[in-house]
């Protein structure tokens, strides 16, 4: 008898934990409110994609903070989330690449121009006439080649518009970088 009404018993609490589990007649979550604690907002990127000198300053702040723990524990440790540390991460690293390849690009064009003219001007001075044939040969490759080397895309209004925020801030955020 004792078992029989230990187990109706074991059986009420279950279904009364059950039922007040179940979420409302309406469909709706129930709400608990804790006095002075703020509901946690997610990060929402912004619709434009632009990184703002606030972001920035979080992010390196960060990094900064991040020696010895992950970067998400170093995130929550001085307020930042998650979401957004990851978020601005990647706007960071779409502006470093785009001004490496400008500076890539640019240098390539700059090399090319040197030794075009180097190798000009060292036609000057040749008397041999194969040589000077050779030579002329060369400066006609290196200028195909040259000619041959796709423009560069221009790339995406936010990324132009995020590199030329970090570009100022590059030493800063790279110095953060960590191996």
């Amino acid at each position: 008898m004792k078992t029989r009404v230990r187990a109706a018993a074991g059986t009420a609490l279950c279904l009364l934990a059950i039922a007040c589990g179940s979420p409302s007649p309406k469909g709706e979550a129930p709400k608990t409110v804790l006095p002075g604690i703020r509901p946690v907002l997610r990060f929402r990127p912004p619709a434009d994609g632009l990184l703002t000198e606030g972001q920035l300053d979080r992010y390196i702040r960060v990094r900064r903070a991040a020696r010895g723990r992950s970067e998400e524990e170093a995130a929550r440790a001085v307020g930042v989330d998650p979401e957004e540390l990851a978020w601005v991460r990647a706007r960071v690293v779409e502006a470093l690449v785009s001004l490496d390849t400008a500076q890539v690009r640019g240098a390539a064009d700059g090399t090319y121009a040197r030794t075009i003219a180097a190798v000009k001007e060292a036609t000057k001075s040749v008397k041999d006439g194969e040589t000077r044939r050779r030579l002329n040969e060369q400066i006609a490759l290196l200028e195909r080649e040259r000619a041959s080397l796709r423009p560069p895309e221009a790339p995406p209004a936010p990324v132009a518009a995020n590199a030329r925020r970090v570009a100022p801030r590059r030493a800063d955020l790279e110095t953060t970088v960590r191996p």
